[in-house]
């Protein structure tokens, strides 16, 4: 008896909740080609109507990234973000040094384009997500897309 009602309740969380696609499935069909390839740190997931959500990735050295946000198929509402990475300021008064970490944005949902940047050393990068103006009783899917590429080396 214990074990039909474990599987039953199982069934209906497999069932009764739509899954979202991969973060692969996010990627337009592109007509250019170019040497940006999806990263195994991309991600998709269910968010709820105005609540919010963050994930992170480490971005490293020699790499070539853009970071894109994408409101699945069919879901409804504005998808809001905002990257960011968390830097250690040092502050000296008198004799005295501290260290505080502080946000830096690098972009927010303001700018309509993907995110680019290069990476001179391995940093944690943070993504906050969230959607506004859906339907509180229904799930939407979102896509963070983490393309990278090999940087070009200049100089001798």
């Amino acid at each position: 008896m214990k074990f039909t009602l474990t599987l039953a309740l199982l069934a209906g969380f497999v069932f009764g909740f739509a899954q979202c696609p991969p973060a692969e499935a996010f990627m337009k069909k592109k007509k250019t080609k170019d040497a940006y390839t999806l990263n195994s740190q991309s991600r998709s997931g269910s968010v709820a109507s105005d609540e919010s959500y963050e994930m992170s990735f480490i971005a490293h050295a020699g790499l070539d990234y853009r970071l894109t946000t994408v409101l699945g198929e069919g879901s409804v509402g504005t998808l809001n973000y905002e990257i960011y990475e968390l830097v250690v300021e040092k502050k000296t008064e008198g004799e005295k040094e501290t260290f505080k970490r502080t946000k830096k944005v690098l972009a927010s949902s303001g700018s309509t384009e993907a995110l680019e940047f290069t990476s001179d050393k391995s940093r944690k990068i943070f993504i906050n997500v969230s959607i506004t103006g859906g339907d509180k009783k229904k799930l939407a899917c979102v896509g963070v897309l983490i393309e990278t590429k090999r940087s070009e080396k200049t100089g001798f």
